[in-house]
Parts: C-alpha cells; structure tokens; sequence
C-alpha cells in the first residue's frame, strides 16, 4: 500500500496571490488557455480543464482552442473578441520549470528480533546471524513540474489572481492536468472567484 501512495502524483501550491481591491465576484464564463510547445498537450489540457471546471462547478468554462483563439491575453482584439461572447474571465496556465533529480538510498542493514522473549542474542554469532538482512541500494528518480496559474478579469484583461503549482511525479499529462485542476478548483473557490458548488 505505502508504494502505491508513493507512486501516486501529489499537486499543491508553492505560492498564491489575490488582488485585494478585485470586487466583482465569481467568474460565470470562463475562457481556459495553456501556453505549451507540444500543440496536442496544449488543446488535451485545455479541453480538459475546461471539462472538468464546468463539471465540477457552476462556471461556463471552454477551452481555447475550440474558440480559434490564441493564449496572449494582453491582445485587446483577443479581449474584445471574448468579451463579446460573454466571457468574464480568462484562465491561462503555463509550464514554469520540469526537473528530475536522482537520490541513493545506500544498502541497510536490518535486525530481526527473537522468539518468545529470548532473543537470539543468547545464542552464539552463528544462531543470531540468520535475523539479520541487507536490503541493497538503489537509486529513485524525482520528477517535478512547476506550473503558473494566472485568472484575468475581462474586458480589461487584468489579472486578478495567480499560483504557482508543483507537481511531483505525474506518470502522464492526464495526471499532471487532474492534480492542477483540482488545486485550481479549491483555491479559485476559496477566493471566491468560483460560486460556491450546488
């Protein structure tokens, strides 16, 4: 059970900010970007943060690349355009940093106790050498992907919000998506920047 939780990828939040003199409550359509190389992991995340946004809460959220809209929402045409279309606000997330580190574990010698409350330390070296065992060292690789969150108020394009999220060991994009979607989701909320869930 303890490798299966180790194995599994665990998402939080390194850092957050909130502009304090934001009034104008929740978002209630919301347009989703992410700014990536690869375009295919680019629309995956897009679609499936927007999925899960509008799933799991009370916002119209859709992802960029079903509009045929770009990531650079300091572009008064990109604004204009959304806001025209009843979006609210923009959410854009952005890969900061994906590092992978090594770490030895060296061998460990480990000691059995005995049976029945005499130990095998009453016996002779040769009777209490079989309760002792090495595991051998090994090395463990660490991955981790630091992304940027940032929420813009439109038309004015001003951002109201910003994390940044640290993922640590996501076996897939799938997984690096599902664990900022739903650190996202909590903080939006929290902030309420999000309506609360019905």
């Amino acid at each position: 059970m303890a490798l299966l939780l180790a194995a599994c990828a665990s998402t939080h939040l390194r850092s957050e900010w909130r502009d304090a003199q934001d009034a104008a409550g929740p978002v209630r359509k919301m347009a989703v970007f992410v700014a990536a190389q690869d375009s295919r992991v680019c629309r995956f995340a897009e679609d499936q943060l927007a999925l899960n946004l509008s799933a799991r809460n009370r916002v119209d959220a859709r992802a960029g690349n079903r509009l045929g809209l770009g990531a650079d929402v300091s572009t008064p045409a990109l604004r204009d355009k959304l806001s025209r279309e009843g979006f609210d606000g923009a959410l854009l997330a952005r890969l900061v940093s994906r590092d992978t580190s090594t770490q030895y574990h060296p061998p460990q010698t480990n000691w059995v106790g005995g049976w029945g409350g005499w130990g095998p330390g009453y016996r002779s070296f040769y009777s209490y050498y079989p309760y002792a065992y090495t595991t051998p060292g090994y090395t463990t690789l660490t991955t981790r992907v630091v992304v940027e969150v940032l929420l813009y108020r439109l038309p004015e394009g001003k951002m109201v919000w910003n994390a940044v999220t640290e993922t640590v060991d996501p076996r897939s994009s799938a997984e690096l998506v599902e664990g900022l979607e739903g650190v996202v989701d909590d903080s939006l909320r929290k902030q309420g920047l999000l309506l609360p869930r019905s």
